[in-house]
Order: structure tokens, then sequence, then C-alpha cells
């Protein structure tokens, strides 16, 4: 596997068996050394639950000590805090949401910053059918879909108080979502007049108040999936990708005329760059989305889709299909990091919400794919496009995220 060069004309799109060289012929020494210096990982871990109890896996991939927490629910939905130095595990069918410390020291060679007690924090609390969970701009939320109410606290107590505030948002109970604007107000789904999915989106204050006008709310067809950056959220639906800006104002953005009717984006994620989204959909890829052109542009188009994140810092954006296909692409060049098809076999058959398959997640030039059928967590070295580690597990994982923590950002 071959790591493409960034040259201005390379081309974004192109999906192969393996990397081929870049267009100066360059191309990584086969015999170069890509041992890890462990120090930089000291602070990198995967955070998993388990399908049959409570017990949760917690791995350091490069030190490859496994340690053993014990959750209130099995089955836990899993998620990085926007730091990434805490995971927020939720438990919708026993409306419960609980936190957990990475914890461990960063050493800075004359001083070093103590991250507290690895294991579960302080935080935890009790809701109806805690669902959608974001954190960005300092806070976390959790959206509860039993009562349409926001569990909201800040990301700098989850250790050390146990202060999260229920907040109401203005609307009924449905299968919601929201974003939260750097000015501290929060884009949420109004039900409207929708039998399930809500069609309309409203801001309302950290105090549940309804700021928006009303009037100026578009309606949608039904609103599934969201993101945002400081001051846009968008929202997918059938009717179009609505975009709401932290000013009340609103617009929809149409899909490509190639998509059919029944084809829309229920999964959005933000980027690094502010007017670049992405969006996705099983049966037909993953797109950007463009807010300022209201252009929407393919990644990966396939009908086979599996996976779609966005890295950390997002500045890359991992699209992998069920058959082991997959391309990571840098947003704002738009050119290919890595393609190539996965020597991995994932658990992709799915049946609905709570099935369970793979998990995919991505850091650092490496993959990690949970193997439920083996119990298995594979880290797979991107570079080399062959499995680095295989960690046996002693549980059947359903969920996990990479926990990593760098102070100076």
């Amino acid at each position: 596997m071959k790591k493409i060069s960034f040259l201005p004309m390379a081309i974004a799109f192109l999906l192969m068996g393996a990397c081929s060289n870049d267009d100066n012929g360059i191309e990584n020494d086969p015999d170069a050394d890509h041992d890890l210096d462990h120090e930089e990982f000291e602070n990198v871990s995967l955070l998993i639950s388990d399908v049959n109890s409570t017990t949760l896996n917690f791995i350091n991939p490069f030190s490859e000590e496994v340690k053993t927490f014990e959750a209130s629910h099995a089955k836990g939905s899993v998620y990085a805090t926007e730091s990434g130095r805490y995971g927020v595990i939720t438990h919708r069918d026993h409306n419960f949401t609980e936190t957990f410390n990475l914890g461990g020291e960063i050493d800075h060679g004359d001083h070093s910053h103590d991250l507290g007690e690895t294991g579960l924090a302080a935080v935890s609390f009790e809701s109806q059918k805690p669902t959608h969970f974001k954190s960005e701009q300092g806070l976390v939320a959790v959206y509860n879909d039993g009562d349409a109410t926001l569990s909201l606290f800040n990301e700098n107590t989850i250790d050390s108080s146990t202060a999260v505030e229920t907040i109401a948002t203005g609307t009924t109970a449905h299968h919601g979502a929201m974003v939260i604007f750097e000015n501290g107000t929060i884009a949420v789904t109004n039900l409207g007049a929708g039998a399930g999915l809500p069609e309309k989106v409203h801001i309302i204050n950290q105090q549940g108040e309804v700021i928006s006008e009303e009037g100026q709310s578009l309606s949608t067809s039904g609103i599934h999936g969201s993101a945002g950056n400081d001051d846009t959220a968008i929202f997918g639906s059938n009717t179009g990708i609505l975009v709401v800006k932290d000013d009340g104002e609103q617009k929809l953005i149409d899909y490509p005329t190639d998509f059919e009717d029944d084809v829309w984006f229920g999964s959005l994620l933000a980027t690094d760059e502010s007017d670049i989204f992405v969006g996705y959909t099983g049966s037909k890829g993953a797109y950007f989305v463009d807010i300022d052109s209201e252009e929407i542009t393919p990644i990966f188009e396939t009908s086979e889709l599996f996976k779609c994140m966005v890295s950390k810092d997002g500045e890359e954006v991992v699209v992998v299909a069920k058959t082991g296909e997959f391309v990571i692409i840098n947003v704002d060049t738009k050119e290919t990091v890595y393609s190539g098809t996965l020597s991995v076999a994932m658990d992709t058959e799915s049946s609905g919400h709570g099935s369970v398959t793979s998990t995919i997640d991505y850091f650092e030039g490496f993959l990690y794919i949970s193997i439920p059928s083996s119990n298995q967590i594979v880290q797979y070295h991107l570079d080399d496009m062959e499995v680095e580690h295989e960690f046996e597990l002693s549980i059947t994982p359903y969920q996990f995220k990479v926990l990593a923590y760098d102070l100076e950002h």
C-alpha cells in the first residue's frame, strides 16, 4: 500500500484495488521502519462495549495493555467527546447515559499533565430514550427521543461534576437531532405535523426557549441526521438538505437529479472546512456537500456503503464498502490519501437498529475494525495495507471509539 503525495492535479475520486505511484513516481520505501514511538500514542486507547454483558474493554493498541471496567448495562452505544479525552456511553433501552475518562498522564519532558484516573467518570444521568449525541463548542448534548428534551453539560466537568441540565426543546417526542452553535444557541428538530420523523428545525437557547421565528422555518417531508460548524447547521431530509444559520436563516439544497425519489442523506458529517459537509446513504454512497455553491459531488459512489466517517481533525473522509473497498479523501484538496481493499473479513449484515456488525474507527494512519463474530478488534496499517495486530477480546464487541487526547489542541 502506498500513500499518495498531494499534487495539485491529482484525481480525487479514483478508486483502485491498490494505490499506484503518484505523478512523480515517488513511492514509499518498502524497507522503511514503521515502528511507532509508543510515547506519541500513550494516550490513545479503544473503549469497547459488549453485546452480552456490562463489561467494557479498554485497549491501548500500541502498548497492547488491556483493562476491564463495568458499565451499567450491556450493548452501550459508545461516542468520543470533542477533545477525545472522554467517552460517552448511552443506553437507549435503559434510559441511562454514563461517561468514561481516558485518564493517565501526558509527559512533556520537564513536566507532565495528570488526566485523572482511567475509568467511569462522575457524570451519569437518567433520561427518556437517549439517542442522538453531539459534542461541540465545549458542550455535550444528548437528545432524548422519549420526551424531546436535551441533556446538556460541559465537557470539562465530566470528571469532576454531576451537573447535567435537562432542557425542553419546544416540541413533542420524536426521533430528533440537534447542532450546537458557537454562540451557545442550539438548532433542534421540531416534529411539526410529522408522524415520526420531524419536519422542521428551530433554534433554542440553553434555557429551552425558542428564539427563532417559527414562521421562518422551512417544512420538509421528514428529517434525519445533522451536522454543524460554528454558525451553520445542516439536516438531512427527503425534501433536500436543510441549511440553518445561527441567525435563523434557512434554505434547502436540492439533491442531484440522478437521485431517485426515495434516496436522501439520512446521515451527515462536518469537516474542518466551514462550507464543506459530507452526506451519505447506504444505497448511493458518500458525497461532499458545498453549502455555499450548493453543489453535491461524489466521494465514493456505491450501492453497498458500509461505513463513512470523518477523521478526528476533520481533514479526511473515510468511506468503506461492504466489499472491503475503501477510500480516504482529503477534504481541502479532494485528493486521495489512501485507497484499496481491506484484507479483513468484516461482519456487514444488518437487520436494523441494534444489529451486531463490525464497527470502524480511523486514527493516525490506522483503521480499527471490530469483528464481533470472532470477538476481535483488528488494527489495520494503511501504509502497509496489512493487519498490524489482532486483539482477542474477552467480550463480543458491540461498539467502540478511539479516545485520544492532545492537551495542546
